[in-house]
């Protein structure tokens, strides 16, 4: 295999040892676009709000698992939609089709299908980590992040929607966002005006990977998909497409086939439904038309976006005028009356049935929140996938929803969370006996400070001036036999005298 050889000098001037003497550096190399470097500061916030977001989902019940950053890609092929395709972090190696994982509900619920469907329902599941999805960076935006989420399995119904919304909202205010929007959708009723369709399962996909785009205002969203748009262009001139009906049965052509050696195997369908199937679909003329109205019939759903006091009656009279069931609207009645039961004021709740979140999975309630007003940045989203466990491998269909945040955006919209401890750092001078400083911050630590050896070893003025730089609240030595502290300005000194301090050191 030939390589470029700038390519070749570029390499080895990154990893090539400086020759003796040479004066040069070598050429830094920068991170990777799109993914960010944490600093012990940010550490430590984001580690802080984790742990609150972490032990809220935990007092409702919720146990935490932890799954592989790797998976199979299929596992995310199954039932994504286009957007969430696209953002895959895939590869091929050694054979296998790997991919990054971009987030954390489908590996949840294949650890459930894989080990755990003999456990008593509900299953209550909480993750976090890193997820990748290729995107765009911009501001609140990268294409690594922390992505922290819950998964209730096995519970069906509003009062279970409204669990999962109301622990996200919960979370969002620990976090210290004050008064978060929640936008509520529905996609049982798009899902239903789709049924009466007789469009393809490609053309249904489509129109509900494009329902954000619709609903986002994007005129681009009305051009057919490729399929679609060939067969409207050649409608008039596919004669398979206008076929007469003279009477030839699926029955009649199935045997003409078998008497011109075509066999039908491997297949689970009798070889007149897969001739019948065929038929149909070349006589199918109204795809793109249908496609075209149940794009303007989103758009309609959409424009019927408020609050549930101003936009309910009118949803409903349109569900009623297509035939469709008032199901949903109820559901999502029981939702909004539940979680204001526990506080959340219908004043800030948006009902948008338009919603999609882009992916083909979901069957029910879907939700977003945002920090405030229209324009603040999405900072959690999720809804109910009833279909997902069966669809890996589940034995029987198992209801199920869920959510999740984005944690760096979260902390880019609250307020950051305090430690559950305010541990006091000291850093200990060696004093010239380092054997006693290394055992004097043993029994610190063990104490509940903070403590560190002096490695440096300099003298007391040199001392100071980095402990203050590096964010100690004290110095302490041993001297005589005793330990001797000295506070630093930026510590506070009352709440520093009340921590716990070892007695002498022997």
């Amino acid at each position: 295999m030939s390589r470029d050889p700038a390519m070749t000098a570029a390499s080895g001037d990154a990893t090539r040892a400086p020759r003796a003497g040479a004066s040069a550096s070598a050429r830094p190399l920068d991170r990777v676009r799109g993914t960010r470097d944490v600093l012990p500061a940010e550490w430590e916030s984001t580690r802080n709000t984790v742990d609150g977001l972490a032990a809220n989902a935990m007092a409702h019940g919720y146990r935490f698992i932890e799954t592989p950053i790797l998976e199979h890609t299929e596992l995310f092929l199954r039932k994504s939609g286009g957007d969430r395709v696209a953002q895959l972090y895939s590869f091929t190696h050694r054979g296998r089709d790997l991919a990054l994982r971009p987030e954390f509900t489908a590996s949840a619920v294949r650890v459930f299908v894989e080990r755990m469907q003999s456990e008593p329902l509900p299953v209550r599941l909480a993750m976090t980590g890193p997820v990748f999805r290729y995107e765009k960076p911009q501001a609140g935006r990268s294409r690594q992040f922390t992505e922290f989420g819950c998964e209730l399995i096995g519970a069906s119904g509003p009062v279970a929607d409204a669990e999962i919304v109301g622990l996200a909202l919960e979370g969002l205010r620990l976090a210290g966002v004050e008064r978060p929007r929640v936008v509520l959708g529905h996609i049982g009723v798009v899902i239903s005006f789709l049924a009466g369709l007789d469009i393809d399962q490609r053309a249904q996909d489509w129109l509900t990977w494009s329902m954000e785009r619709l609903r986002k205002g994007d005129e681009a969203a009305h051009d057919l998909p490729p399929h679609l748009a060939r067969v409207e262009a050649a409608r008039d001139d596919d004669a398979a497409a206008s076929l007469p009906d003279d009477g030839v049965t699926p029955e009649a052509i199935a045997a003409i086939l078998r008497q011109a050696g075509v066999e039908f195997q491997g297949g689970v369908r009798e070889p007149e439904e897969i001739v019948g199937g065929l038929i149909a679909k070349r006589r199918r003329r109204h795809d793109a038309a249908l496609l075209r109205d149940a794009a303007a019939f989103v758009e309609r759903l959409t424009e019927l976006t408020g609050p549930p006091d101003a936009v309910m009656q009118p949803l409903r009279e349109l569900v009623a005028a297509h035939g469709l069931p008032a199901a949903p609207l109820d559901e999502l009645e029981e939702i909004v009356s539940l979680l204001a039961a526990t506080g959340m004021h219908p004043d800030h709740v948006t009902i948008d049935l338009g919603m999609g979140r882009g992916l083909h999975y979901y069957t029910g309630m879907l939700f977003e929140v945002y920090a405030g007003a229209d324009g603040s940045p999405q900072l959690c989203g999720g809804g109910r996938y009833d279909d997902l466990a069966q669809i890996l491998g589940a034995r029987q269909p198992v209801p199920a929803c869920g959510f999740s945040y984005g944690v760096e955006r979260l902390m880019d919209s609250g307020s950051p969370i305090a430690g559950t401890v305010a541990q006091r750092r000291v850093l200990v001078r060696q004093n010239g006996d380092p054997s006693r400083a290394m055992l004097l911050a043993s029994e610190l630590r063990g104490a509940g400070w903070i403590a560190s050896v002096d490695l440096r070893n300099r003298n007391q003025s040199a001392t100071r001036r980095a402990a203050e730089r590096q964010g100690y609240d004290a110095i302490a030595s041993v001297v005589d036999g005793k330990t001797e502290f000295l506070h630093l300005s930026r510590g506070d000194v009352a709440a520093f005298a009340d921590t716990p301090k070892p007695g002498p050191t022997s």
